[in-house]
């Protein structure tokens, strides 16, 4: 391979992984930097946009390394038929898995831990990605319902 055809491929692959952090971290300033409010207030709307990109999520942030979205049963709580369903909690409370458990389990995952897995979660997500990214997965989550 010429020095030329290297140094074309290597700006390729450059301006692959830009894009691709432009998808999935945005331009914000403060990307990553944890700008989430912990009592979240909003409805997610059912955005199939905002769906496709919070699937795109789901697997860029390593999500489905313990959560299965098909029923499986794995390391964490599987996504299918969670949103609007009823979890037990340690606690020996239940909870709803509205928007707002959700955002919150993202948030703080510790502070409603699903009965029989312990907290797991290996961090605070809240940290980690933008309020529309975590909205995102909780319009992709809401799709897996049914």
């Amino acid at each position: 391979m010429s020095r030329w055809t290297e140094g074309a491929l290597a700006l390729v692959v450059v301006l692959a992984f830009g894009l691709a952090m432009q998808l999935f971290v945005g331009d914000a300033p403060d990307a990553g930097g944890g700008d989430n409010d912990p009592t979240p207030t909003n409805t997610i709307p059912d955005d199939p946009e905002a769906a496709s990109r919070g699937e795109q999520m789901v697997e860029f942030a390593g999500c489905l390394s313990c959560h299965s979205v098909d029923g499986t049963p794995g390391q964490g709580p599987t996504f299918k038929g969670l949103a609007g369903s009823s979890r037990p909690l340690e606690t020996g409370e239940f909870v709803t898995a509205d928007d707002a458990y959700l955002l919150n389990s993202i948030i703080d995952p510790g502070a409603q831990v699903v009965q029989g897995y312990g907290n797991l979660m290996p961090q605070n997500f809240g940290d980690e990605l933008t309020s529309e990214q975590i909205d995102d997965i909780v319009a992709y989550l809401k799709t897996l319902a049914s």
